[in-house]
């Protein structure tokens, strides 16, 4: 099951990537977000940040391309893990940390070898 965004969504293919991800059908996931922006607020955030790392299905080669110093890659490599939840874990550490995990993020470069 690969996290992804669709190349042909409404906004950004967010649901429909997960939707077909899950088995689910879009509209579903759709209601589930409408809800969670009314209801809880915290909707647009996270999908926002399922926009920001998750890649598209259609971009699936350049998924591993070096970002912001390339350290999510590089540990998406390293232990065989999906880059999109890598990234999307990283975000959440930035929110939740209030961008202390920032320094984690700069000492991961220095510190996660390269994958053999």
């Amino acid at each position: 099951m690969k996290w992804t965004r669709a190349s042909d969504g409404s906004l950004a293919g967010v649901c429909k990537g997960l939707g077909q991800a899950f088995g689910i059908e879009t509209w579903m996931l759709r209601v589930i977000w409408l809800v969670a922006v009314l209801w809880f607020g915290s909707g647009i955030l996270l999908y926002l940040i399922l926009a920001i790392s998750l890649p598209r299905v259609d971009q699936l080669d350049h998924a591993l391309d070096r970002k912001v110093l390339g350290v999510c890659a590089r540990i998406a490599r390293r232990y065989q893990l999906e880059v999109g939840g890598v990234r999307m874990a990283a975000c959440f550490l930035l929110l939740v940390t209030f961008g202390a995990a920032i320094l984690v993020y700069g000492l991961c470069y220095f510190l996660v070898p390269e994958p053999a």
